[in-house]
């Protein structure tokens, strides 16, 4: 018998790719979105946030940007946007959690977005029922207008996670009740820890895994970052920066960049007399090429990647994603 009916055309696994915008205080990120609407499926515009009696606010004037939207519908792009918080008033108390979550509905339905995004980041532990009792009302209200809930999670390796704010949310519970569970795989070294790598491989696959024994990774889109970060005579706090930035430093000051095999991440050290010493980590096409390739090994039924980011990134990282597979986005 054989392995595969040769007479059936083979179908690519599920692959999305999705960016947060704006997500760099560096512009260019509009054009990268425009220039790769080939790729990219879905936009999550980072426009609004809570206010602890659930309503919903603007997070500032470019929020619900008409031209933006008409140019992201016209390039056939799923438009999902963020509602951020560091905040949790607005889910501890039933009914303005039920409330909240009829703002929210109210929203999609006004804008005609696709879904939401839900980015609620840092919550205490004692929030963790709440949040999950949260996502599961939401998910149910827009499943029946046919609209998309998806969610950004802290990264962790197992349930109670490294710190409180992972641990605050139930992955057993909110995984199976979205349609796209995005994780936050980046960060690994924080701006307030000495200089280290942002995201490196093996860290990241120990995430997956955990993931994978939650939920189908299909609907998992690995946190990718565009990003770097900048330590200033080695100490914390790092700043963000970006690889334009870095790689100005690299052209000008002939600058090694030098990579960790474990990770292949570049980082540069800036000595160069009369500027203050620098220690730049930062994303280049050369360790996304490295990342993608050592996880699409080894977890192959990822459904793809969050970028955060954009603006200042290598234009380079777009041709590795474009040649690392092609997109067949497949959301519900």
């Amino acid at each position: 018998m054989p392995l595969r009916d040769t007479n059936t055309p083979d179908v690519s696994p599920n692959w999305c790719i999705s960016v947060w915008y704006p997500s760099s205080d560096t512009p260019g990120g509009l054009d990268s979105i425009q220039q790769n609407a080939d790729l990219i499926r879905v936009v999550n515009p980072f426009w609004y946030t809570p206010n602890a009696d659930g309503t919903i606010t603007t997070k500032d004037a470019d929020a619900e940007d008409a031209d933006q939207l008409a140019q992201w519908r016209a390039d056939g792009l799923t438009i999902i946007p963020t509602i951020y918080s560091d905040t949790w008033q607005m889910i501890t108390d039933p009914t303005v959690r039920a409330f909240h979550v009829e703002q929210i509905d109210a929203l999609v339905k006004r804008m005609s977005y696709d879904g939401i995004d839900i980015d609620y980041e840092s919550f205490p532990v004692s929030s963790r029922d709440d949040f999950s009792a949260f996502v599961e009302a939401l998910s149910a209200r827009l499943h029946q207008d046919g609209k998309l809930l998806t969610v950004a999670v802290h990264a962790k390796t197992d349930d109670a996670g490294a710190w409180y704010g992972a641990a605050a949310q139930d992955w057993t519970r909110i995984a199976p009740a979205v349609d796209v569970f995005s994780i936050m795989t980046y960060d690994y070294t924080n701006p307030k820890q000495p200089p280290g790598p942002i995201a490196p491989p093996d860290w990241v696959e120990n995430v997956l895994a955990y993931a994978a024994t939650v939920t189908d990774l299909h609907k998992v889109r690995m946190g990718l970052p565009f990003y770097g970060y900048s330590w200033l005579n080695g100490d914390p706090p790092a700043t963000n920066t970006t690889w334009q930035s870095a790689s100005r430093f690299v052209q000008s000051f002939h600058l090694p960049i030098e990579r960790d095999p474990a990770d292949m991440e570049a980082h540069v050290d800036l000595k160069v007399r009369g500027l203050p010493h620098q220690t730049i980590y930062f994303a280049d096409s050369v360790g996304i090429e490295y990342k993608l390739g050592r996880i699409l090994n080894d977890y192959p039924d990822l459904g793809g990647v969050a970028i955060w980011g954009i603006g200042g990134e290598d234009p380079a990282n777009w041709d590795v994603l474009r040649a690392a597979r092609q997109p067949n986005c497949v959301l519900r």
